[in-house]
């Protein structure tokens, strides 16, 4: 069982604390078992009388395991029995959320002839607290005064109990349960939206799963949070404080991650100091006589005994105009095809984005219109009670007020559901619900507009709770954002069975051609492709090429050496021009026979 202690000021007021224990908006239920507001504001004014610092004593305890009602209220009793405090002065009440129960003690700091003691009140809290836990049977709590509260329960004579909460006692001073935050940041960050339960974790977890604070500032940075140097300088040097990307403090280092200051200070001057860069050896400096002797004789060894042998030379691949023509259409045909199975999906051009980088940014952009739409509640509720207030009073309704108030309300009521519409469009604009901004909030709204108000609030009454609610509303943007990708993942699906014929015909084609190209010009593999090819549908000018004869390679050979046969003769006949006339006669007899063997 947890047990906390505050005291509230004399000039504070019993109001809020009042409004918190009587009115909590997070609670499923609100039970009151001793006390009413009536009595703590009384006692706050006792304690104004006497002039006291402070009024009002509230002990919150919160049991691990379920209390009753009437275990609750013996277990403020035993409170009360503690500090000496008169149980029929008490204000006692139970808050019950999320199925679990915890209570509210309040006490009176003025005790009708004393005041209430607050020496080693902590300590003395959760000694009761530890005894109410064995009595019961519940799993003890360790707390950071165990080793004073045992110590104290020995000399009371509670031997038995006092050996049971040594055992909770840790080794060392370091290991002592400690919070992570106070109920003041608690509360503060419940007003801006922030889970310090969860964040707090998280910190926790990364900083077991770093090996230095400059890893850990890397996790961080990803996580968006930040690490800077604290604000009181002067006070507590060289400590740091944890916050998110809108500024909120979270808390702490060494209080989130349990690290001791001077252990934090160490690290610290580990990280700002710099490494030392490690000695460079130079390799001595040679005689350039003694460098050029020794390349001589590296070379000397790396020398092949035996010259390698000569690579065979290929010469170039000789092709017909048809065959180079149909090769060149089969590898754009293959391009085309490559092309076809390369498309992707739309929606897959666009990768979708990290859920808590999302979520990060959707609740940014909805500040300002969750902002807006809190000052409308709020000038709403103030109507309303005001209005409520002038319709109790008989003074009011005789002389008109009430009426003038009643339709001040009206119209509040109305700006209230125009700001609402406001937000909600907002939202769904933020969330890529809504294509276009939001319209702007219109000056003048009038009774012809509340029907079509009316239909907004009660079509998107979700969206109205998410944005009324911060735990609603992270439930509503989850949702929204598991919607979106289970829609981008069925499109992507869609999509792909759409064009999954398309695809499947472009592989069997780019199998074809790829046959076609490996095999032989006139083989009886290149006829078998080529007459499943014409039965498939190709392009036009593909098809003619594979339908239309290549010609021999053996003719084709023939003329060639033809060609270069004539060009030898009449290089001859030039140089038969150039020869004399004795000489001339034989060479026109040489160029005659070789002229008649070709004819």
């Amino acid at each position: 069982m947890i047990v906390k202690e505050s005291r509230i000021k004399t000039r504070s007021g019993a109001g809020a604390l009042s409004h918190h224990v009587l009115h909590g908006a997070k609670n499923e239920a609100i039970r009151v078992l001793a006390g009413s507001d009536w009595l703590m504001r009384d006692h706050m004014q006792e304690a104004k009388r006497e002039r006291l610092t402070y009024g009002l004593r509230h002990i919150a305890f919160n049991p691990a395991q379920a209390m009753s009602d009437a275990q609750l209220a013996e277990f403020a009793g035993h409170l009360c029995q503690e500090l000496k405090a008169d149980p029929s002065h008490m204000t006692l009440i139970i808050h019950q959320k999320d199925g679990l129960t915890h209570g509210h003690l309040i006490l009176p700091e003025w005790q009708q002839d004393r005041v209430l003691e607050s020496r080693f009140s902590w300590m003395r809290l959760e000694k009761v607290a530890r005894l109410e836990e064995l009595r019961l049977g519940h799993a003890l709590v360790p707390g950071r005064h165990d080793k004073t509260i045992a110590k104290a329960l020995h000399k009371q004579g509670y031997h038995h109990e006092a050996e049971q909460v040594e055992s909770l006692i840790p080794p060392s001073d370091n290991l002592k349960p400690r919070a992570a935050y106070t109920a003041q940041a608690r509360r503060m960050a419940e007003r801006q939206g922030v889970d310090l339960a969860t964040r707090k974790t998280l910190v926790a977890t990364l900083w077991s799963h770093s090996d230095g604070l400059k890893s850990f500032r890397a996790a961080l940075k990803e996580h968006g949070l930040t690490m800077r140097e604290g604000d009181r300088k002067d006070t507590r040097p060289g400590a740091h404080i944890i916050e998110d990307e809108n500024g909120t403090l979270i808390g702490s280092f060494t209080r989130l991650t349990k690290v001791r200051m001077a252990d934090f200070r160490k690290l610290l001057s580990e990280e700002n100091t710099s490494r030392q860069k490690p000695a460079v050896i130079r390799r001595p400096k040679r005689n350039k006589f003694q460098q050029d002797l020794y390349r001589k004789r590296v070379a000397d060894v790396d020398r092949p005994a035996r010259s390698p042998q000569p690579v065979p030379h290929t010469g170039p691949i000789i092709r017909t105009v048809e065959e180079a023509r149909l090769r060149r259409l089969l590898l754009n045909a293959l391009q085309d095809r490559q092309a076809i199975l390369d498309q992707q999906a739309p929606a897959m051009k666009q990768p979708l984005a990290d859920k808590d980088v999302i979520l990060a940014q959707w609740r940014k952009n909805l500040q300002p219109y969750e902002k807006q739409l809190r000052k409308a509640y709020d000038r709403y509720c103030s109507a309303k009670k005001v209005s409520e207030e002038a319709r109790k009073s008989v003074w009011q309704r005789l002389s008109g007020k009430h009426r003038r108030l009643q339709k001040q309300f009206d119209q509040t009521a109305l700006d209230f559901l125009e700001v609402l519409r406001f937000a909600i469009q907002g939202l769904l604009f933020v969330v890529g619900l809504r294509l276009r901004p939001p319209d702007p909030v219109r000056p003048v709204v009038t009774e012809r507009n509340r029907p079509r108000l009316e239909r907004i609030k009660t079509k998107y009454d979700a969206e109205f709770a998410a944005l009324a609610n911060p735990q609603e509303r992270e439930d509503w943007l989850n949702k929204e954002f598991e919607a979106q990708n289970r829609a981008r993942q069925r499109l992507i699906y869609e999509w792909n069975e759409k064009h999954r014929p398309a695809k499947e015909q472009a592989r069997r084609d780019m199998s074809l051609f790829r046959s076609l190209l490996d095999s032989k010009p006139f083989s009886a593999e290149r006829a078998e492709f080529t007459k499943l090819a014409s039965q498939m549908p190709l392009e036009d000018g593909l098809l003619r090429a594979l339908q239309k004869p290549i010609q021999s390679r053996t003719n084709q050979h023939l003329g060639i050496q033809f060609l270069y046969q004539q060009c030898r003769l009449r290089r001859r006949k030039v140089r038969y021009q150039l020869l004399g006339k004795t000489a001339r006669q034989s060479a026109t007899h040489n160029a005659n026979n070789i002229y008649n063997g070709f004819s």
